[in-house]
């Protein structure tokens, strides 16, 4: 399994037996029990959903058998909160160590944690702790885990487990109390918590009990320049701000940091089908704001909850993407072009390129039967097709493929669809114009460029056409600046 250096471990960081995978990902998963002494209210995973609440010991073993025999390097032991069944939570550790797991880590309030029970943790072999430290606030911390005394009781869990040698990452689920005080946190741990050396920067997501308070989701028009902020703090202190598949999308402050986001690595091996970010499951979708980002193929967008609660708000394209016809789209940041008249059987990426962009264009006139799946393979993100309303209406190979493609689409995620493109050089007549475009729609073709001067008439044209179309497809006559007006 290929390890990705996202979070790896500074050997100057932590003692040596407190380093952790090589890799970003939670690998064999126990869940010792879902009872929780916390009741957090955005809680995704809340003990009400499970029964019953602890597995049997038998069942725990099995999981755990299964686990070692897989050869996996980390096993992360989790709940509800494993820290409340204390002989099974040693008892698995010890195991696990004893036949030859390196490491192991437990995800943890830490309030039950004081320094005789950090002491047994490290002696059983627990190698780091994943801790939900919610706020450096305490009454924000207390509010949001639901119980009074919290942070107090955390902070002496943290202070234990790293006198053990015992790494510690934070948790922090910013919420909409919270979404204006994360550069704070970040200055906080550096202050009160040196040890501390990675921050994984989770957010509220509707799931769980979150579901029914949707209030709890933070503005992400608020976290960009809060996570834009806390990145610049973390890097002054040395500590490893981390953006988890549970965090946020790509244009909420990550951008620039990419490499530490887990759905934007992911979505770079192609050598996994199913990478375990970029496979949302459709939780996550792609917006308005999303549909011109040269980025889109490394981010699955926003909650599908943050599209109807807070309506998109503070997400926007952060590196444009720009169709293949303008000019500018030949050293667009972000994004490349490739132009050919027809597509050998097994196209390759351009001699030399050391790491393919986000978005990589390929312009053609037309297509043959097969060549979506010709793209895909070649690493192709978004195709479009130069050409007529006439030489469309004709083209009936054409049209077939791009009913193919649309189809194939929809049974992917949004960042592993092959998007479509239309550059209409000429029209002729309009009413069997506006009757192609709308097919090509129904086809799946998102974007439609009609790159003709823009006169009244056919800005009348455009703008009764768009009123028929649905509203996640962009129609624009002339230049890209010209259209900018009329596009949705």
């Amino acid at each position: 399994m290929r390890s990705l250096p996202i979070v790896a471990d500074d050997p100057r960081d932590e003692p040596a037996r407190a380093q952790g995978e090589d890799h970003h990902r939670t690998k064999g998963l126990l869940r010792l029990t879902m009872a929780c002494n916390e009741r957090c209210v955005f809680c995704n995973i809340p003990a009400e959903d499970y029964r019953p609440l602890t597995p049997s010991r038998a069942s725990l073993d099995a999981e755990l058998d299964e686990f070692i025999a897989s050869g996996e390097q980390t096993l992360t032991i989790s709940g509800g909160e494993p820290t409340l069944l204390r002989e099974r939570l040693l008892g698995a550790t010890r195991k696990a160590r004893a036949a030859g797991v390196p490491y192991v880590e437990i995800q943890t309030n830490a309030v039950l944690i004081d320094a005789d029970y950090a002491r047994e943790l490290a002696e059983a072999g627990v190698t780091s702790a994943f801790v939900s430290f919610l706020s450096h606030v305490p009454a924000l911390h207390d509010e949001l885990a639901g119980l009074s005394g919290a942070y107090a009781d955390c902070l002496r869990g943290m202070d234990a487990l790293l006198a053990e040698g015992i790494a510690v990452t934070l948790n922090p689920v910013t919420a909409y109390v919270t979404q204006g005080l994360v550069a704070d946190y970040v200055s906080f741990v550096a202050q009160r918590l040196p040890g501390v050396r990675s921050i994984s920067l989770s957010a509220v997501q509707p799931h769980g009990r979150a579901q029914d308070n949707a209030q709890l989701l933070p503005d992400y028009g608020v976290l960009r320049e809060q996570v834009t902020l806390a990145q610049q703090r973390a890097q002054e202190h040395g500590i490893r701000l981390l953006n988890p598949y549970c965090g946020l999308p790509l244009c909420v402050g990550w951008h620039d940091s990419a490499e530490r986001s887990v759905e934007a690595v992911e979505a770079e091996q192609a050598d996994e089908p199913t990478p375990f970010g970029v496979d949302n499951h459709q939780n996550k979708r792609h917006g308005r704001p999303c549909r011109g980002c040269a980025l889109r193929t490394r981010c699955g967008g926003a909650w599908n909850a943050y599209w109807e609660v807070r309506h998109g708000r503070g997400l926007r394209a952060p590196v444009e993407r720009i169709e293949p016809w303008f000019p500018e789209a030949q050293t667009a940041t972000g994004q490349r072009v490739v132009l050919t008249q027809q597509l050998v059987d097994e196209p390759t990426q351009d001699a030399g390129a050391t790491s393919a962009p986000p978005t990589t264009w390929y312009l053609v006139p037309s297509l043959r039967a097969g060549d979506g799946d010709r793209l895909r393979r070649a690493g192709c993100t978004d195709v479009g097709v130069l050409t007529t309303v006439a030489a469309l209406s004709e083209d009936v190979v054409l049209q077939r493929e791009l009913q193919a493609i649309g189809l194939a689409n929809q049974g992917r995620n949004p960042q592993r669809q092959l998007r479509m493109a239309l550059g209409l050089r000429e029209l002729g007549s309009l009413r069997e114009a506006a009757e192609v475009i709308r097919r090509a729609v129904e086809w799946g073709v998102d974007t439609i460029d009609i790159l003709l001067v823009r006169t009244p008439q056919l800005r009348r044209f455009a703008a009764a056409l768009r009123a028929s179309l649905p509203p996640d497809v962009t129609l624009r006559v002339g230049g890209r600046s010209s259209a900018a007006s009329d596009e949705r």
